[in-house]
């Protein structure tokens, strides 16, 4: 962006935290929380602030105020808070115009308040670069298949997650871990590590969740897949986009492990995929497949080099030891 000086660290490390009070909160509607703060903006910032203050207290002491503040002012009136407030508003958007296809009564009222407030934002220029491309669409309907794609298909399931819920599990582990690496004296670039997190599924929306075995039924046949995944990537999702930002895009969704901080990505999404094994086990899935993914991929874990991925697998396996399978 001409005349824009971005702060990285703090965009990607507030886009990542920004969610987490939720797990306490709950997802307050919009509209509840908009006439919450209207009555009492007060009590809203202290009942925010002390769910911060319940989260950080996990954290090892010199994460404590970064993270705090990343949660709090998130979206604050700084560069990286009006581009994290744009995109709220945009994901909300797309959600709530999702909804309205199937509630009108319900949703339409929030959708066109929401396009107001988008309006807004009309003059910001990293909104404005984008506002009327004409591939915005098609990476939105990119967003919208991985909103709705069930992870696990082909099995029962008592806990669906989607592809994009796994996503964000992903890219909230790959930072941590890479938080870790950097404590353990470890360079590693964690804004890099969440990039390619947020991205690493985007080819799903259109070649489908392909499981691993199937890709490795026949020799060659995973090498096929990628040539399919590069060229259905390229044609169709990002043709027409500038090629600045295909640079930026291109490589961390067709190869998202490949790089140091790939590896602690592969990492987080067999953990991400390891937590949604135990869910289906824990909740009564008797179908062994859960259980034998899940030891498969805890082995595979304990095989890392990374200090932060031997920690977490010991860590779990402590856990299902102690608490039992």
């Amino acid at each position: 962006l001409n005349g824009f000086h971005i702060d990285d660290k703090k965009l990607f490390q507030r886009l990542v935290l920004k969610e987490i009070p939720k797990c306490l909160l709950s997802d307050i509607s919009v509209d509840t929380k908009v006439l919450i703060k209207s009555l009492s903006p007060d009590k809203w910032n202290d009942v925010f602030s002390r769910t911060v203050e319940e989260i950080v207290q996990y954290l090892p002491d010199d994460r404590h105020d970064p993270f705090y503040l990343s949660m709090v002012h998130s979206k604050d009136d700084t560069i990286e808070g009006k581009i994290i407030q744009t995109g709220d508003l945009l994901s909300a958007k797309l959600e709530a115009g999702l909804h309205a296809r199937y509630f009108p009564d319900f949703f339409n009222r929030p959708l066109k308040d929401l396009e107001q407030r988008i309006e807004s934002f009309r003059d910001f220029e990293p909104y404005r670069l984008i506002a009327d491309a004409e591939w915005l669409e098609r990476y939105t309907n990119a967003l919208i298949v991985l909103l709705r794609a069930v992870r696990w298909n082909r099995l029962n399931r008592n806990v669906p997650t989607t592809v994009a819920a796994h996503s964000f599990y992903v890219t909230i582990t790959a930072y941590i871990l890479s938080c870790m690496e950097e404590e353990n004296g470890k360079v590693i670039n964690p804004v890099e590590s969440v990039k390619l997190a947020l991205l690493h599924d985007i080819p799903e929306s259109m070649t489908g969740d392909i499981i691993t075995p199937t890709k490795k039924k026949v020799p060659g046949f995973e090498e096929v897949i990628a040539q399919v995944e590069e060229r259905m990537v390229t044609e169709n999702l990002l043709a027409g986009m500038p090629d600045r930002l295909i640079k930026e895009l291109k490589y961390r969704m067709l190869d998202p492990f490949e790089s140091h901080e790939g590896k602690l990505v592969w990492a987080a999404d067999q953990f991400a995929a390891t937590v949604e094994c135990l869910m289906e086990i824990r909740s009564g899935n008797t179908q062994y497949a859960f259980r034998d993914a899940m030891n498969r991929m805890l082995d595979d874990l304990s095989k890392s080099d990374l200090e932060s991925v031997q920690f977490l697998t010991q860590t779990f396996r402590w856990s299902l030891d102690w608490t039992g399978r």
